[in-house]
C-alpha cells in the first residue's frame, strides 16, 4: 500500500555514489534544477538530500505550505489522518507532530520527510520495533493540521474527518485519498479501514466527486472498498500512467 511514488515519482533510496555526486554538483554551484536533470531524479527529492548533506538549517518558526502542490498537501494531510498524531509538552513548551509508519514502506517514510522539508520543517526518525516514527517540532504545523482535520477529544481515530470538504480542489482530494490509502489501506483489494464514521462519509463523498465507485462494510471498523477500474481512470487523469503494484 504505497501511492507516494504516484504523486511525484518513486522515492528510491540514493546510493552512496549518487549522494557524493549530488554533493559535488552542489559544491560546484549547480542549481537544484540542474542537479535534478543530471541525476534524473525528482527536484524535491534532490532538495531534501542536499539539505541533509549540507546540514542546512531552517528557522523552526517558518512553515511554507505554499511550496506544496494541492496534490502533495492532500497526500500529507491524508497520511496524517491515518498515521499522524501531535503532542503539546507543557513543561518544555514543545509542539511535536509525528507520523507512525511501517518500516517496510520506505518510500512513504521518505516522502513524508521530503514534503516536510519542502515546506521548511526539519524532521528526524525514531525506530521502534516495526514502526518508523517521523517526528518534527513545529508549532505552526501543529495548529495547521487542526485547520484541515477535526476530531473529538484526544483520540482522533474514532472521530477524525476532513474539515470543510467542499472547499478543496479535486487535486487535493485525490492526494488525500492516496495518502490515507498509504496510511490505513491496502492495494490488493484497494481498500481503506477507519474507525471513524465521519471519515467514512468523507471518503464516500470524495470518491463520488472523483467518479470512483465504493462499497462500505462494517466489521470491527469501517472498510471502504474502491473500484479499481475507476481508480485507474483517475490516476490517468493526473498523469499516473504506470501503477507499479502488480495487483492493479
Amino acid at each position: 500500500m504505497d501511492f507516494a511514488y504516484s504523486i511525484m515519482m518513486v522515492m528510491k533510496r540514493f546510493s552512496d555514489g549518487e549522494l557524493r555526486e549530488i554533493s559535488k554538483l552542489f559544491e560546484n554551484g549547480a542549481s537544484l534544477s540542474e542537479i535534478s536533470v543530471q541525476m534524473g531524479r525528482n527536484k524535491s527529492s534532490v532538495q531534501y538530500q542536499v539539505s541533509k548533506l549540507k546540514g542546512k538549517k531552517r528557522r523552526g518558526g517558518e512553515l511554507h505550505i505554499e511550496k506544496l502542490s494541492d496534490l502533495e498537501l492532500g497526500w500529507l494531510i491524508g497520511c496524517y489522518a491515518g498515521d499522524g498524531s501531535r503532542y503539546f509538552r507543557k513543561k518544555i513548551y514543545s509542539y511535536e507532530v509525528k507520523f507512525a509508519l511501517n518500516e517496510k514502506e520506505y518510500s512513504i517514510v521518505e516522502f513524508v520527510e521530503t514534503l516536510l522539508s519542502k515546506c521548511g520543517v526539519n524532521s528526524w526518525r525514531c525506530l521502534d520495533k516495526r514502526r518508523v516514527y517521523v517526528k518534527c517540532l513545529s508549532k505552526k504545523l501543529f495548529f495547521f493540521v487542526e485547520k484541515r482535520l477535526k476530531w473529538k477529544g484526544t483520540k482522533k481515530s474514532k472521530s477524525v474527518r476532513l474539515a470543510d470538504l467542499p472547499s478543496y480542489s479535486n487535486s487535493f482530494l485525490f492526494g488525500f485519498l492516496c495518502g490515507i490509502i498509504d496510511a490505513d489501506g491496502g492495494t490488493k483489494r484497494l481498500y481503506i479501514s477507519t474507525a471513524s464514521e465521519k471519515m467514512t462519509a468523507n471518503l464516500k463523498e470524495i470518491c463520488t466527486k472523483l467518479g470512483i465507485a465504493v462499497k462500505v462494510y462494517r466489521y470491527d471498523v469501517f472498510h471502504v472498498y474502491l473500484r479499481k477500474a475507476d481508480f485507474r481512470k483517475v490516476c490517468q487523469e493526473y498523469g499516473f500512467s504506470s501503477i507499479k503494484h502488480g495487483d492493479f
